[in-house]
C-alpha cells in the first residue's frame, strides 16, 4: 500500500516547517513517495526561493549583478541544513549551480527547476529516503505535453529500485534531457503523475489550507469547509481562482479514480477535503 504525498512551498520554508513535515511522513508508514516544491515564504523570508532563482537568471542575462540575491537562496538552504544536523553536502551543490550560471551554462529552466532539486537532497537526507531526479522520470514531449507512457514506465521502474523516495516537482525533461517545468503551481501535478504510475491509494496534498472552503478566509471570516468534492467541482473551483490547488492537478488521477485530500502540514489533526 502506498501514498503519494506533495508538500508545497509553505510547508518546507524554513526548519521548523521541515521538523513538521518529518512528524507527518513518519506518523504514517504508507506515506512512500514524497513529492517536494521549492521553499516557500518563511517566518522573516519576503520571498520564495523560485522567485528569487527568476531574478538570478534574468539579473545575469542582462550583466547585472545577482550575487547578493544568490546569497540569499544559498543561505536558506544552508541554515536548514545546519538548525537540522543534515548529512548532505548542498554548499557542493549550490556552488556548481552558481558556477554554471556564470559561465552561461544555465537555462532559465534549469536554473528554476534547482529551488525542487536542492530541497528535494536534503529532505531526501533529512528522512533517510531515496533521491530520485524528476528530469529521469518525468518526461515531456517537445511539444510540451507529457509523454505519459514513458513517464508511467519510468516511475514505475524506479519504484522497483526503491521502497522510500523524495522526489522534487514542478519540472520533467524533453527527449533532448533539457528541462521543462510545469507552469507555476505545477509540482501538485507531478505527484498526480507518480499517484496514477504507482496506483497509490491516496494522494495527499499539504500545503498551508485545511483544504477547500465556501468563501475566501481572507475575505469571509470563519467559512464553512468543504469536506468532499468531485473531480469536475475541484477543477472548477480551481479554474475560477482558487488557489489551493493546481488546476491540472486531477487529470492524471481521474482515469484511476484515485482520491485526492487536501491537508494542513500545520494543522494535520483538523483534516481537510
Amino acid at each position: 500500500m502506498l501514498k503519494v504525498c506533495k508538500f508545497g512551498g509553505s510547508s518546507l520554508s524554513d526548519a521548523k516547517h521541515f521538523k513538521q513535515v518529518k512528524a507527518i511522513i513518519e506518523a504514517d508508514k504508507d506515506r512512500k513517495c514524497v513529492i517536494v516544491s521549492a521553499p516557500g515564504k518563511g517566518e522573516g523570508e519576503r520571498d520564495k526561493i523560485t522567485d528569487l532563482l527568476y531574478l538570478c537568471f534574468q539579473h545575469n542575462k542582462y550583466h547585472v549583478e545577482f550575487d547578493s540575491l544568490f546569497e540569499r537562496v544559498e543561505q536558506r538552504y544552508l541554515t536548514i541544513k545546519k538548525e537540522l544536523n543534515i548529512d548532505y553536502p548542498i554548499e557542493n551543490d549550490i556552488k556548481d549551480i552558481k558556477d554554471a550560471l556564470k559561465a552561461g551554462e544555465m537555462t532559465e529552466a534549469k536554473l528554476v527547476s534547482r529551488g525542487e532539486y536542492l530541497c528535494a537532497k536534503l529532505l531526501s537526507a533529512y528522512l533517510g529516503y531515496s533521491f530520485l531526479d524528476a528530469k529521469d522520470l518525468i518526461h515531456f514531449k517537445f511539444d510540451g505535453k507529457v509523454d505519459e507512457k514513458k513517464t508511467n514506465e519510468d516511475i514505475t521502474k524506479a519504484f522497483s529500485k526503491v521502497e522510500k523516495a523524495v522526489i522534487p516537482g514542478f519540472y520533467g525533461s524533453y527527449p533532448n534531457g533539457d528541462i521543462c517545468l510545469f507552469s507555476r503551481g505545477g509540482s501538485d501535478v507531478s505527484a498526480s503523475y507518480f499517484a496514477e504510475a504507482l496506483d497509490a491509494y491516496l494522494y495527499e496534498n499539504f500545503t498551508d489550507v485545511s483544504g477547500f472552503y465556501m468563501a475566501d478566509p481572507r475575505i469571509i471570516e470563519n467559512p464553512l469547509k468543504i469536506n468532499e468534492i468531485s473531480y469536475d467541482e475541484l477543477r472548477e473551483l480551481s479554474y475560477a481562482g482558487a488557489q489551493v490547488l493546481h488546476a491540472e492537478t486531477i487529470i492524471p488521477l481521474m482515469e484511476k479514480r484515485i482520491p485526492l485530500e487536501v491537508l494542513n502540514s500545520n494543522h494535520p489533526e483538523e483534516g481537510g477535503t
